[in-house]
């Protein structure tokens, strides 16, 4: 049971891809592994090497929690809700009737010709209630969504790069998508705050 919601009552039910979680876990440990052995290796005969083990620990443990987060993702549709859970902060559950319109559209990625599908619905007056990327979401789970909704659908014929799509149904943009400078500002915050919790770990494992 998910969300208070037994599988059996959903309409639809999907789950997102699982190549995203395992491209993530192969990419951080080929970039774990060799800085901890790297690490190791340097502190070698010293008092320091246990507190190697501790912050890659910690940094193994933050990686689990993620996994997790992304483990227990799904999308869903009973008879009378709409239930998205991201692997993200940010959990959506609403009444179907409160969505009046459903966009299919499908994007180009990013230096590329590929394309990817994208959904995103919209109430009465409008406003965004929530998306689904192609990125982490399967074609088959977007379609299924689409029609167990009911909802009045437009299937955008021909792929839109991202800054037509914004132009268009500006609904459907987040708040990092399309501002490049304070999606790099925020990147750089999260990874100065680990940097920085990091270094305090390390000073006080090592007691220097």
């Amino acid at each position: 049971m998910r969300a208070g919601v037994a599988r059996d009552d959903f309409e639809a039910y999907a789950l997102p891809r699982a190549s995203v979680a395992r491209t993530a876990v192969l990419t951080a440990v080929f970039g774990l592994v060799p800085v901890v052995l790297a690490l190791l290796w340097l502190t070698r005969g010293t008092a320091h090497w246990p507190a190697v083990i501790w912050v890659a620990d910690v940094a193994v443990v933050v990686g689990l929690i993620c996994y997790w987060r992304y483990s227990v993702s799904f999308v869903g549709v009973t008879a009378d809700e709409f239930i998205k859970r991201g692997w993200l902060p940010g959990f959506v559950r609403l009444r179907r009737e409160r969505i009046a319109a459903v966009v299919v559209v499908r994007t180009y990625r990013s230096d590329s010709a590929d394309t990817v599908p994208q959904l995103f619905a919209t109430d009465s007056d409008g406003a965004p209630l929530f998306r689904m990327r192609g990125t982490y979401w399967s074609e088959e789970a977007i379609a299924l969504v689409a029609e167990t909704l009911g909802s009045p659908t437009t299937t955008v014929p021909k792929p839109l790069s991202f800054s037509e799509l914004y132009r268009q149904y500006p609904g459907s943009r987040s708040w990092y998508e399309g501002r490049p400078v304070l999606a790099a500002l925020a990147v750089v915050v999260v990874f100065a705050l680990a940097a920085g919790g990091l270094t305090v770990l390390w000073g006080v494992l090592s007691g220097s």
